[in-house]
C-alpha cells in the first residue's frame, strides 16, 4: 500500500454510496504507517528534504485514513437510521460494508430501535408489552493489583478491548503481551497484533497489545499507564 492508493479509497468515498473496499485495507494501511515511521526514525535528520517529505506523506496518510473512517462510519448511522424505519427495505450496500461496520451498523441499528420504543412506543402503542432491547455495553476490569492511575483522575473506566472475539487477555500473559494505555484521540478502526479489531476513542483506558501500543505512544496519540502490583513492581512496564 502507498499514499496514492489510499488517496484513491478517500476519493471513492466522497459520495454519499457505500463503496466496497479490500478486507485488509486497514491492516495493510497500518503496515505503510508503520513502514514510514521506521523510515522517519531512521532518517534521524528532521532539517533533510527526505524527513519533511517523509514526514508530510505520513501526516497525510493519517489524516486520509481517519476521513476514510469517518466517512464510512457516517454512511453507516444513515444507512441504520433508514433502516430503522420498518417500511424502508434493507440497502445492498450494507453487503459492501467490513465485518466491524457491519457489526456497527447492527448495534446502532439496535440502539435507535430500542430508543423508538421507549420513547415513542408509550405513544404510538399504547398499552403494548413491548421492551426496548439496548445492545450490551462490556466494561473490561482493571487486572488485579493495578495501581496505576486512579479511576478518578482518569474520569472514565477501563474499557473492553472490542475485538473480534470479545476475549479478554489472559491476566497471566498481560505482563508479557499488552499494556495499559489511554487514547488521546479518536482513532480508525485497527487490527492489532493479536489479530483483534480495535475501535477507539479519545480518553478511554484499554489494555492493547504492547506493538500496537508503542507505535500509538511515537504518534502522541496514547499514553502509558504504568502501574505496580502489590510486590512494588511495576506491572505494565515500558519496554524499549
Amino acid at each position: 500500500m502507498d499514499i496514492e492508493e489510499i488517496s484513491q479509497v478517500l476519493y471513492k468515498e466522497k459520495n454519499q454510496t457505500i463503496k466496497t473496499i479490500p478486507a485488509d485495507f486497514y491492516l495493510e494501511a497500518e503496515k505503510y504507517v508503520r513502514k514510514l515511521e521506521e523510515e522517519i526514525e531512521k532518517l534521524g535528520n528532521s532539517r533533510s528534504p527526505e524527513f519533511k517529505m517523509l514526514h508530510d506523506e505520513h501526516e497525510r496518510a493519517l489524516s486520509d485514513l481517519e476521513t476514510i473512517f469517518m466517512k464510512r462510519i457516517g454512511k453507516v448511522i444513515t444507512r441504520a437510521t433508514i433502516q430503522s424505519n420498518a417500511n424502508k427495505p434493507i440497502s445492498k450496500d450494507i453487503e459492501k460494508l467490513l465485518p466491524v461496520e457491519k457489526r456497527l451498523y447492527d448495534l446502532v441499528l439496535q440502539g435507535i430501535k430500542a430508543a423508538k420504543n421507549e420513547l415513542l412506543g408509550p405513544i404510538l402503542y399504547p398499552g403494548s408489552e413491548n421492551t426496548a432491547v439496548w445492545p450490551e455495553i462490556v466494561e473490561r476490569q482493571i487486572p488485579a493489583g493495578f495501581k496505576g492511575e486512579p479511576e478518578s483522575k482518569i474520569g472514565i473506566p477501563v474499557i473492553a478491548a472490542r475485538g473480534e472475539t470479545g476475549i479478554v487477555p489472559d491476566k497471566n500473559n498481560i505482563n508479557d503481551e499488552y499494556v495499559v494505555v489511554r487514547i488521546l484521540k479518536d482513532l480508525p478502526t485497527f487490527t492489532g497484533a493479536d489479530g483483534r479489531n480495535y475501535t477507539v476513542s479519545a480518553e478511554e483506558v484499554i489494555v492493547l497489545p504492547q506493538l500496537n501500543a508503542t507505535g500509538l505512544i511515537k504518534r502522541n496519540a496514547a499514553k502509558l499507564i504504568v502501574g505496580q502490583d502489590d510486590t512494588g513492581k511495576d506491572q505494565f512496564p515500558r519496554r524499549n
